[in-house]
């Protein structure tokens, strides 16, 4: 019996499919999901379950489906803190299901992110069950509704003007950038670069008419921000984006693009034409974000090591 999807049927057997206490049917003439135990009658020859096309088998789920779930969201994971200790959980063999938990609830807008995830997953099994029905019933498949990205979580997070009540958060995740970059490098070098990020990206909210945008977090801590100001101080036609700094286990949920974006938007809507990001090292990750905001190279810092020359 032919049957239409909706987003109530569809939250319905996908509530059946978790019930792990039985195996249900989807019920056509009645549009509910039914324990098998509490179907009336059965014709064990049906493709569909029944010979009146009335029971439909839903799609199967277990604890290896809810596994793989799992390992397929930690992979397409971009924050790299989060997605290691849930790799590390995963791989641990015994109880995984509440170690992938309880590392989430430390990670709120992750947890949600994983929530989005496995709903949209769900959905389509759900709908790609529907499609094979109508295949048998001869009928076009449907689509799906446009996804949505894990990016939707910046929206959980506050964007706002810093404060002077924000300087040593601020300092702090500035601080944490430099250290970062320093641990990639020798301990002279990256003494040196660290002193030449503090010339070329002075300290958050320095220079007259400077625009420094913070982003809180859902327990209301400041996780990012991005400092930029007129350059040369008080020009009005090039602006110097000197920081933008993520927490790293907050990175991954398009933050960084939405600092750019209206920061961007900042500066348009005050008759700036330029903006230059001067920072002396950029991670790799934050490249593309930058190319998408319509940023161009015009140069990068090298660094030639001396020890291996013959002049040395």
């Amino acid at each position: 019996m032919e049957f239409e999807l909706t987003p109530e049927l569809t939250d319905e057997i996908i509530f059946a499919m978790e019930d792990q206490t039985g195996r249900f049917l989807f019920d056509s003439a009645e549009g509910r999901c039914v324990a098998e135990r509490d179907r009336p009658d059965a014709a064990e020859t049906s493709v569909f379950d029944d010979a009146n096309d009335r029971y439909y088998s839903i799609p199967v789920w277990d604890s290896v489906s809810g596994f793989r779930m799992m390992d397929r969201f930690t992979a397409q994971l971009r924050n790299p803190v989060a997605r290691e200790e849930l790799r590390v959980a995963l791989a641990s063999g015994h109880g995984v299901f509440r170690s992938f938990k309880n590392i989430l609830k430390g990670y709120p807008e992750i947890e949600r992110m994983w929530y989005l995830f496995k709903e949209r997953e769900m959905r389509g099994i759900v709908l790609e069950w529907y499609n094979g029905l109508r295949d048998f019933w001869g009928l076009e498949r449907i689509g799906a509704e446009p996804e949505e990205t894990e990016e939707i979580v910046a929206q959980d997070f506050l964007f706002r003007e810093a404060t002077e009540a924000d300087s040593g958060a601020l300092a702090g995740i500035r601080a944490d950038a430099v250290r970062e970059i320093a641990e990639s490098l020798p301990a002279d070098l990256a003494e040196a670069v660290s002193a030449l990020s503090g010339i070329v990206a002075p300290p958050a909210g320095t220079g007259p008419g400077g625009y420094v945008l913070a982003v809180e977090g859902l327990e209301g801590d400041v996780v990012a921000f991005a400092s930029s100001a007129p350059y040369p101080s008080g020009g009005t036609r090039v602006v110097l984006l000197s920081v933008v700094a993520v927490c790293p286990e907050f990175r991954g949920m398009g933050i960084g693009k939405e600092l750019l974006a209206r920061t961007i938007g900042y500066w348009a809507d005050r008759g700036f034409r330029w903006i230059v990001f001067a920072a002396p090292v950029v991670p790799p990750t934050f490249l593309p974000a930058l190319h998408r905001a319509g940023f161009l190279q015009k140069g990068h810092v090298s660094v030639l090591d001396l020890s291996g020359s013959p002049c040395h």
